[in-house]
């Protein structure tokens, strides 16, 4: 009787409609639409002993436009021999997150309560999609449980996995029941390949405007809009306006891009905010030029106090965590008549990895293999080379990988730029390390200094964070390298050069086999010819975005666009 009634009613009413909401202002995307529901099974266990649970039908998976939102039903059977009970903790019927995407427990951004990160989409909490819908459930018995689900703004194939449980009492059967939510692009295009329905990691890419702000003897470059120059003398500064951030911060990465001709540089600051509006010291972040004939590009070592430290080219925070910033960027040249330097862009990841938890291993992004053509060149045949510089070897690994990428954007020094270096193999490595060297580092591992370096070459760069090797798939479809930061212990990287460890590295991630793995061109070779390398997908990642936090450079040609 009961399998009758719930086949009936699926077939009646095989899903509840989407409602339409309100897309982002310039979507036009169209074309949303829910699938035929899934029937339940002929038959049903019955009378289990305890609190139990068979799946017994569902709505349809729907077809989104970002922002939409779609009802969903799914039915439960009670299979066991205690009933459910509302209301009532360790007999109330609830549905949660579940493994694989996002995970027991998680939050997801296909719907919630408002809370970590999800979407208000009136569920009982961001981690249960729905209660039982009636005050009492008995054994043999079916509840249809009933939630709505939201189309975030990123297109994709989203899945949400759900388990049924007993709040307080225990989990019942997981019968791999979960929802397939695909998001259409803002245009109404299909989506290119999977997203995680994770709440992502706390990480924002943020980039102040060049007004409001504060202007201390500098303007306009011209054409307007293309940055910021010194209206005369000597020095002149630009502050920006302050930067609220979406969450409380624990970290901040700077990154610019700026034209210093010979006898100018620039130096960069940034002053963070408490939510109760305290602002902190003044930030030293770096001091820069393209060349090193006037002064010598630094970090400012030694900065420390009761609300942060800055390690190198990193502001972290202590226990108390910021909620916005700004920055402020001093121009100077030597002479008045001198040429004047050009603040062209400045950007600033924030991030709060520290309080998030990452899983291993991300979903995939696509099934496909990808891999990039991209120059290999090996850090350990320059060991020894110029001193000055850190000497080449295993301290060269990020100017090493930042030279790959420029060139596979077919970008590269002039031979005449080159003739300082003699006649040792790759110059352009060489030349590479001597304008990324930062002196009170005292190596060539500055992440804004590589970032600014490839800009020169009229290039899109700056420092970026990714929440996961699903992100950085999303990069290798669209054709963009990416020059990522590790750390891992000894053998914690199978295939890594001598199986060691290392407390900093970078390396080019080129592309991914047709089973997840990492293509990479790792400098960490003994040949240009060895450079190339395949490692797993979660040893990478563990050693990527829990090194690092998943800190990439992003180089690309202006106006790469990645979906």
């Amino acid at each position: 009787m009961a399998i009758g009634l719930v086949a009936a009613l699926l077939s009646g009413v095989p899903a509840v409609a989407a409602p339409q909401v309100a897309a982002p202002g310039a979507a036009i995307c169209t074309g949303s639409s829910v699938g035929p529901g899934i029937a339940p099974p002929s038959r049903v266990a019955l009378g289990i002993p305890g609190f139990h649970a068979s799946w017994y039908g569902q709505s349809g998976y729907p077809t989104l436009c970002p922002g939409e939102r779609s009802n969903a039903v799914v039915a439960f059977y009670n299979s066991g021999s205690r009933g459910w009970v509302s209301g009532r903790m360790g007999e109330v019927a609830y549905l949660g997150t579940w493994n694989g995407d996002p995970g027991q427990d998680e939050p997801t951004v296909l719907g919630g309560n408002g809370e970590l990160g999800s979407p208000q989409t009136g569920w009982p909490r961001f981690n249960r999609v729905a209660a039982q819908p009636s005050d009492y459930v008995g054994p043999g018995q079916v509840a249809w449980f009933q939630f709505t689900i939201q189309a975030p703004d990123r297109p994709g194939f989203y899945r949400l996995y759900i388990r049924p449980l007993v709040e307080g009492a225990t989990w019942m059967e997981d019968a791999g029941v979960y929802w397939q939510v695909t998001v259409l692009g803002a245009d109404g295009t299909a989506p290119a390949g999977r997203v995680s329905s994770r709440v992502p990691a706390p990480i924002e890419d943020t980039s102040p405007g060049w007004a409001p702000a504060a202007f201390n003897n500098v303007g306009f470059a011209q054409p307007p809009g293309d940055g910021i120059v010194l209206s005369g003398g000597t020095t002149g500064s630009w502050t920006s306006s302050w930067q609220t951030t979406r969450f409380s911060f624990s970290q901040l990465i700077p990154s610019w891009t700026a034209d210093t001709p010979a006898g100018s540089w620039i130096e960069v600051e940034i002053q963070a905010r408490t939510a109760a509006g305290r602002e902190t010291r003044w930030w030293r972040m770096g001091i820069w030029a393209y060349g090193d004939e006037t002064i010598r590009r630094t970090s400012v070592s030694g900065q420390s106090d009761a609300d942060g430290v800055v390690e190198t080219d990193t502001f972290k925070t202590r226990a108390e965590k910021m909620t916005a910033y700004r920055a402020r960027v001093t121009l100077s040249r030597m002479t008045a008549a001198g040429a004047t330097p050009a603040l062209r862009r400045i950007y600033a990841v924030v991030s709060d990895t520290r309080s998030y938890m990452p899983r291993y291993p991300s979903p995939r992004y696509t099934d496909r293999a990808m891999e990039l053509s991209v120059p290999r060149y090996s850090q350990e045949i320059h060991a020894g080379e110029f001193p000055q510089y850190d000497g080449g070897g295993e301290a060269w690994c990020s100017p090493t990988s930042t030279e790959m990428v420029v060139e596979y954007w077919n970008k590269r020094p002039a031979t005449d730029e080159l003739a300082w270096v003699g006649a040792h193999a790759d110059p352009q490595v060489d030349y590479a390390a001597r304008f990324t060297f930062d002196t009170a580092y005292g190596g060539t591992g500055n992440w804004p200094f590589n970032t600014a370096y490839a800009s020169r070459f009229g290039l899109s760069a700056r420092v970026l964070q990714l929440g996961s090797l699903n992100d950085a798939e999303r990069y290798i479809a669209a054709g963009v390298p990416l020059v990522a930061s590790i750390s891992h212990a000894p053998g914690a990287l199978p295939g890594f050069l001598n199986n060691d460890g290392t407390n900093g590295h970078l390396l080019v991630i080129i592309g991914f086999t047709s089973s997840g793995d990492v293509i990479a061109n790792d400098p960490a070779a003994t040949s240009d010819a060895t450079v190339h390398r395949v490692y797993g997908r979660e040893a990478f990642e563990r050693a990527w975005i829990g090194g690092s936090g998943g800190v990439v450079y992003f180089i690309a040609t202006p106006n790469t666009f990645v979906p």
